[in-house]
């Protein structure tokens, strides 16, 4: 009877803790949109013209937030977290669960499900949806501006200059070809080609000349990291340098570990905030959790960043700040 009495307040709290950690967590994801929206839309004011209205600006920044705002998910959630188990602890319903026999690590469990459910449901509606409105402001973008700068690439023993109109399209050509000796031998230039399966295709050309190119150069970052998973794997297929494989594997791993990097993160979260449980007021965990979100994607960028430099197994860059995030959180729990 006594079992079935802890079990049922237990189940009682766990609803109550988990839709409440649901709802916070989304809260601050929220709040942290609306604000990198605001400084964004203020920065982009300042490309007001007679082609470019504040309602022109308003849409592209818009559109293109949802999809930015992923880059915070990681951080709302540990403050989210933190802030919800703060409350939770000012209540005095910690203490009450852990004089009835709950370990902390299966109250942070519970209380984890919460931003990890908004998490998936982020992660699926960016694959789905936030994408390709990201994409939509690149197109009304392209609209305003008739190509991008001058970008020269070396391929073989020709560098090559084009400016990009879009994702298919090339205008203002340029090819310098080099002999055995390094010497310029010719110089030839076109109005247009066509970017397609990592190939530059000259257009209107009697030789139907094309020139082979890296993903890094014919897709720059900002649009591989519009793509969705899928079509990141497919693309993964249409490139053989290690180079390119490495930069698109670093962001098919990084959307594959991402729930399990909130996992990692929502474990920390819950080791500081038993460690702390006296004095754990809510300015104090969003302070602590600011800093650490910070601390955490500045180990992850510089862990990526190092390993695509020196051409290193990219999986162990983002496995390596997970794997440092559950060693700190099981110190923590050990000494609680």
């Amino acid at each position: 009877m006594a079992k079935l009495m802890i079990k049922n307040i237990f189940n009682t709290y766990s609803k109550h803790l988990i839709i409440r950690s649901f709802v916070i967590s989304a809260l601050v994801w929220f709040v942290m949109l609306f604000l990198d929206f605001a400084v964004t839309l203020v920065m982009e004011l300042e490309n007001l013209s007679d082609g470019k209205s504040f309602l022109n600006i308003f849409n592209l920044v818009l559109y293109e937030q949802l999809h930015k705002g992923m880059q915070y998910l990681e951080s709302s959630m540990l403050i989210g977290t933190l802030i919800s188990l703060s409350i939770f602890n000012q209540q005095g319903n910690l203490v009450f669960l852990r004089s009835a026999g709950f370990s902390p690590l299966r109250i942070v469990l519970v209380s984890g499900l919460g931003p990890l459910i908004f998490s998936l449901v982020l992660i699926f509606f960016d694959e789905t949806l936030f994408m390709d409105l990201a994409k939509t402001s690149k197109i009304l973008d392209q609209t305003h501006q008739s190509a991008e700068v001058m970008q020269w690439k070396m391929a073989e023993k020709n560098l090559i200059g084009l400016s990009r109109l879009n994702e298919s399209e090339a205008e203002a050509i340029r090819i310098i070809k080099f002999n055995d000796q390094q010497k310029i031998a010719s110089f030839t230039s076109f109005e247009e080609g066509e970017l397609d399966d990592g190939k530059l295709k000259i257009v209107n050309s009697s030789s139907n000349e094309s020139f082979d190119f890296t993903s890094s150069f014919l897709l720059s970052n900002n649009v591989l990291e519009k793509l969705s998973l899928p079509a990141l794997l497919k693309l993964k297929n249409s490139y053989q340098l290690k180079k390119d494989l490495q930069k698109i594997d670093s962001l098919i791993y990084s959307r594959l570990l991402m729930p399990i990097s909130i996992i990692a993160i929502i474990f920390l979260a819950g080791s500081l905030m038993f460690d702390n449980i006296r004095s754990a007021g809510v300015g104090r965990q969003i302070i602590i959790g600011i800093s650490i979100g910070l601390i955490y994607d500045l180990i992850k960028d510089l862990s990526i960043a190092s390993f695509l430099t020196y051409q290193w197994p990219i999986l162990i860059a983002h496995l390596l700040p997970i794997m440092v995030l559950i060693g700190i959180g099981a110190y923590k729990f050990q000494r609680i």
